[in-house]
């Protein structure tokens, strides 16, 4: 995980230390009812690859305008806290809404 992400964990109180990337695969797919993802292109190759999924993959911005959220990967550490902030704000609509349901 590169520094500046590190930081904005630590400093949100996030243990993360056990977190590691995984590829999508069938069984995630058949065992997810929601797949939240950043870029549109994700959301494509995913229900292209995986037709199952279709109805069950949302943009993670869905509920707040439905842009990609850009990798902050080698990007400063004033991006890493935008993006942080946009997952932030997207991820609390999407926990709201469904708390609703």
């Amino acid at each position: 995980m590169p520094t500046e992400a590190e930081n904005i964990a630590a400093r949100e109180s996030l243990d993360l230390a056990t977190h590691r990337g995984r590829q999508i695969t069938t069984p995630i797919v058949r065992n997810s009812d929601l797949i939240l993802v950043m870029e549109r292109g994700q959301l494509d190759w995913i229900v292209s690859s995986f037709p199952e999924s279709r109805g069950r993959v949302f943009m993670a911005t869905h509920w707040v305008g439905g842009d990609d959220i850009a990798d902050p990967f080698r990007k400063s550490a004033a991006f890493f806290e935008q993006v942080y902030e946009q997952i932030e704000q997207a991820l609390a609509e999407w926990s709201q809404r469904l708390r609703s349901r």
